[in-house]
């Protein structure tokens, strides 16, 4: 199976064609160095006549000389009875040859035109091939008589096999080696740009569709790709946004006949206005708190700056002090056990989030309770003396138009979904924790720190 990631199957595929040509590469080279032993012979032969005609030398006197490479004369001092060589003048008069051994007076007194002979040993006579060949040196020719033994050219070619084996399965390896690493490096630097790309898309969300992806850098097959993203992106955020400013519009529009409405019923007489009064009021905070969620769905409608959440705090604290009152439970601020937490927040927004959470505990608070806002340094929290939250509806909580069972049906079902909207767009998280007693519900709001 291959593997998922784009980078890994690059570099299976380059490492497969890598060691496809290193196959290929050995096929080759065995192909051209598959001979039989007597080709083989034949080939060392000639390779020796090439190193005799460059050796040879004359003195000042006009001798002639044979100087061999360490690699060439060693084999005739080595092993006298499998090499010699014998050189001799156009009138067949030796004037060079390889020190005396059975092998050089066994081509001596070789035969013309034999190319052939055997030299007598102790664990089995040797058959060595004899080639002879005509070489020019400084304006004279000179005949050039070469002798070895299949069994030398034979182990001489066996290890030279092994050290080209080796020496090549060594290169392959660290060229395979340094390809992977190369490899690596260069498909991690031509993806970075991709992650960075898919880093911006996994952040995209309602409230901040207004990112794009950056095509910088990219490959040019990728590109098309992230062009169709942005563009979709596009249309998602005109769509969200036609959608919200229908919302408040709609919930705009519906405040006005509202409240002559609520006027006309209150001024009629009729005998059921309290319940049509009341029913108007809920309609009205319905619009109200539609109003509310489309505003704080748009992250264009937030102004940041420093602030001080203590003091947000007290101030949607005296805003519902009548409401407090009404429902007869006490409200009580602790302050934190550090300075008061500065954060980079809406101060308008963040008023809502704190009225909503406090407006919340009001509602589900038993007359003669208190409510407890605890201030921290890295948020608040807000909790009540209720009957708490059910295990089975903590996962509504934050739903839209969702009620709980309060004291009151007066909720709209939409509060709790403005502060998941604001925690949001700020970057805060909000959950919900059981009160410290035995029952009851604590929000807790944590700002993730506040302004150095």
């Amino acid at each position: 199976m291959l593997p998922r990631s784009l980078s890994a199957r690059l570099m299976l595929a380059t490492l497969l064609a890598m060691l496809a040509a290193a196959a290929a590469a050995v096929a080759v080279t065995a192909w051209v160095r598959t001979s039989t032993p007597e080709d083989a012979v034949r080939e060392e032969l000639l390779e020796e006549v090439d190193e005799v005609r460059a050796g040879l030398r004359l003195d000042a006197a006009g001798k002639l000389h044979v100087v061999l490479p360490p690699q060439a004369g060693n084999v005739y001092d080595a092993m006298p009875r499998d090499a010699a060589y014998w050189i001799t003048d156009a009138q067949g008069r030796t004037v060079a040859s390889s020190r005396a051994s059975p092998a050089l007076d066994a081509l001596m007194a070789l035969p013309a035109g034999a190319t052939r002979m055997t030299v007598a040993n102790p664990g089995g006579d040797i058959t060595l091939q004899v080639i002879r060949a005509r070489i020019d040196h400084a304006g004279r020719a000179y005949v050039a008589n070469i002798a070895r033994s299949d069994r030398l050219v034979i182990t001489l070619k066996n290890h030279a096999d092994k050290l080209y084996l080796r020496a090549g399965a060594a290169v392959v390896i660290l060229a395979l080696l340094t390809f992977a690493l190369v490899i690596t490096l260069t498909v991690n630097r031509m993806l970075r740009p991709l992650r960075q790309a898919s880093r911006v898309a996994a952040r995209v969300g309602p409230r901040n569709l207004g990112a794009r992806l950056r095509s910088d850098g990219l490959p040019s097959e990728v590109v098309p790709l992230i062009e169709a993203f942005n563009a979709a992106l596009e249309r998602l955020q005109q769509g969200f946004r036609v959608q919200q400013d229908f919302l408040a519009a709609a919930a705009h529009e519906l405040k006005t006949p509202l409240a002559l409405l609520q006027a006309e019923i209150e001024l009629s007489g009729a005998p059921n206005t309290p319940l049509l009064l009341r029913d108007t009021e809920q309609m009205a905070r319905q619009v109200h708190q539609l109003l509310h969620l489309a505003e704080v769905s748009e992250g264009h409608n937030y102004t940041f700056a420093p602030i001080q959440l203590g003091a947000v705090v007290t101030d949607a604290v005296d805003y519902l002090a009548r409401l407090s009152a009404q429902h007869a439970v006490h409200v009580v601020v602790l302050p934190a056990s550090m300075p008061t937490p500065v954060v980079e927040a809406d101060a308008s927004a963040v008023f809502v989030l704190v009225k909503n959470l406090l407006e919340n505990a009001l509602h589900h608070s038993p007359a003669g309770s208190t409510i407890t806002i605890a201030l921290q340094p890295d948020g608040f929290s807000v909790c009540d003396r209720g009957c708490g939250v059910a295990e089975a509806d903590r996962a509504h909580l934050f739903k839209r138009f969702w009620r709980g069972t309060a004291r009151d049906s007066r909720g709209a079902g939409l509060g709790l979904s403005i502060c998941l909207e604001i925690c949001l767009s700020h970057g805060w998280t909000i959950r919900l924790e059981p009160a410290t007693g035995s029952s009851g519900a604590c929000f807790v709001v944590e700002t993730n720190g506040g302004v150095e």
